[in-house]
């Protein structure tokens, strides 16, 4: 198995539930946005010949070449998580996410038709779909991305789709992403962006710099949204799920020509506040927030999954769906970590 971003947030998770599976697994990242630490800690934790860690580059195409070629095991399947995935970046340089995301997708694509490989796992996300008219978001809802982040993503699967037009044998599985959180239960692995790519990241990480005095407040924007307390509303899906639902993928062979596509979330959505006081709660310290009335760049008013397709087609539900808990769990790797883990 190749996991393309294995050192990042879910990729190192992926990867580790992957070993402990039984699974011989390359993880290839450019640690631009992954972590050196979470290398080195699936390293530690994989049986001998199980793991290996490839430096490279999904934007050169003879690194991405030469992850196919040097390995004297036949490649099965690839997940494909390698990407930047800030919404407000995308909206001040969506040429960078047009190249790191679609060009990038197309790259190994084409790198896996040269080595004929043709299982794909693709991460996608719910930035697809934009703001909706109706909800829950469901796999026919219609996708209107409203910012470049979401849109590349779409071209990315667009290009997926193309592609297995043009080769019978190739199948893919799409999984459209909600907002993932959380972090290893035990804490082996867990989020941890580098300082200066904190202020696009996401929530749980800003409140947890604002617990640990690494900035002076929390700033929640948009407080003027057609919702419930004013804020954006969410579906946060444990991290520990997401994982469970591309094995799923993998081990009941969900792979498809045209692209299987599931939306993976828990079916609810959290309004920012809420999350917020959840976080509060959970890291037991007095966090100043400060709330804006102006919304993010690109950001929408709320959005929530159906999960009945991913339900019934692979027996697959969210478990971890206790706020507090599952912050708890991204929380215990986070105080214990300083501001790098590499």
């Amino acid at each position: 198995l190749k996991a393309m971003g294995g050192a990042g947030f879910i990729g190192s998770h992926c990867v580790m539930q992957l070993l402990e599976r039984g699974y011989a697994v390359t993880a290839v990242d450019n640690l631009s946005r992954g972590n050196g630490g979470a290398i080195r800690a699936l390293k530690a934790m994989a049986p001998e010949g199980s793991f290996r860690a490839v430096y490279g580059d999904l934007g050169h195409p003879s690194d991405v070449d030469a992850v196919f070629g040097f390995t004297n095991l036949k490649v099965d399947t690839v997940f494909h998580f390698a990407a930047i995935a800030y919404v407000g970046e995308s909206m001040a340089d969506p040429l960078r996410y047009y190249s790191n995301i679609t060009s990038n997708t197309v790259h190994l694509l084409d790198a896996m038709r040269q080595h004929g490989v043709n299982k794909l796992i693709y991460s996608s996300t719910c930035a697809t779909y934009g703001n909706v008219e109706k909800l829950p978001i469901t796999e026919s809802t219609p996708t209107k991305p409203i910012n470049p982040y979401g849109k590349s993503k779409l071209y990315a699967e667009n290009a997926i789709r193309d592609y297995a037009l043009s080769n019978p044998k190739f199948k893919a599985a799409v999984l459209r992403y909600f907002n993932v959180f959380g972090g290893d239960p035990e804490g082996r692995v867990g989020e941890l962006p580098r300082a200066e790519l904190r202020e696009h990241g996401r929530i749980s990480g800003a409140c947890f710099d604002a617990a640990l005095g690494i900035i002076d407040k929390l700033t929640v924007m948009g407080t003027k949204h057609p919702t419930r307390d004013g804020t954006t509303i969410r579906d946060f899906v444990h991290v520990v799920d997401l994982v469970d639902a591309h094995i799923a993928v993998a081990v009941k062979q969900k792979y498809e020509n045209p692209p299987s596509l599931y939306n993976v979330g828990t079916g609810r959505g959290v309004s920012m506040k809420e999350f917020v006081e959840a976080c509060k709660r959970v890291t037991e310290k007095e966090i100043n927030i400060s709330y804006r009335a102006e919304p993010r760049p690109g950001d929408y008013a709320e959005v929530y999954a159906n999960v009945d397709k991913i339900q019934h087609e692979l027996g697959w539900k969210a478990k971890y769906t206790d706020l507090e808990k599952s912050l708890g769990h991204a929380w215990g790797f986070r105080k214990q970590r300083d501001e790098r883990w590499e």
